[in-house]
């Protein structure tokens, strides 16, 4: 019982700190549009109908966990009502206690230079008409080096990396200078060395050590000894006392009286191409 209650305490305070949005629904979408369309387009009944497949994200503002966002910029095709013909526009909708809501004065034909593009994540706020038709303010310089986002309402609160349990640090310098994160790795701190054929970096990320062969695999067998010399394949194996012979280790040595008296190897050198 007191697990349980553990857990629920736990869950409530991580909803409690994360207020941001996952993107939306197409229901939400269509539940934020009648009041701006009300504004835009006159005083009546809205039920519009988006259309599946049409929504195009134009501006990310990343929120305080990973895939979350405080607000967005989105073109969609839509119906106002049943029966009527299709539109396209661009809106903007922010994200309140976990709530999507449409932003007044954002439903307008979308400029050409931002129809099929990738959308900005760069971004601490969606604005209207913010940057000629980026509808995008940009994170300051600090923000230009990792996965270029940032959160809050200030420019400087940058996002460079995101925690296991899906929060967001400031960068990966705790991880040591090597590291670095991005898309491709899930927002996770890795180290970034590139090594020549042969090494890889140290545990620290600081420097490219040899690949010891004899670390990396321990080709000796039943217990024999590997010593790696004169390059990153070539490795020698002692045998001596495992009762075992051959390059690895690997063939039985039988004592009979037809082999006895004839030189055994106990240590063989392979060197690999």
């Amino acid at each position: 019982m007191m697990k349980l209650l553990v857990i629920v305490v736990s869950l409530f305070f991580r909803f409690a700190a994360s207020q941001h949005c996952p993107l939306p629904t197409i229901a939400e979408i269509e539940t934020v549009l009648p009041p701006l369309l009300i504004i835009s387009d006159g005083d009546q009944s809205y039920s519009p109908n988006v259309t599946e497949g049409s929504v195009q994200y134009v501006c990310l503002a990343q929120g305080d966990t990973i895939n979350t966002y405080e607000a967005i910029a989105l073109i969609a095709n839509f119906t106002r009502n049943p029966g009527e013909s299709e539109r396209t526009r661009i809106l903007d909708m922010e994200c309140s206690s976990g709530t999507w809501t449409g932003r007044t004065g954002s439903l307008d034909p979308p400029p050409a230079s931002v129809v099929g593009v990738p959308p900005r994540t760069n971004c601490y706020r969606c604005r209207e008409g913010f940057g000629g038709d980026t509808r995008c303010r940009e994170c300051d310089s600090a923000c230009n080096t990792g996965l270029e986002r940032c959160t809050g309402s200030g420019s400087g609160d940058c996002c460079l990396v995101f925690l296991p349990n899906g929060d967001c640090s400031d960068d990966c310098s705790s991880s040591g200078v090597g590291y670095v994160a991005s898309e491709d790795t899930d927002y996770k701190c890795i180290c970034n060395l590139t090594c020549a054929l042969g090494h890889s970096p140290n545990s620290n990320c600081t420097e490219c050590i040899f690949n010891d062969i004899c670390d990396i695999s321990n080709p000796c067998l039943n217990g024999g000894e590997c010593t790696s010399f004169s390059g990153m394949n070539n490795y020698t194996c002692n045998c001596t006392g495992t009762g075992y012979q051959g390059i690895n280790c690997s063939d039985i040595m039988y004592s009979t009286s037809s082999i006895q008296g004839m030189p055994q190897p106990s240590s063989v050198t392979l060197t690999r191409p």
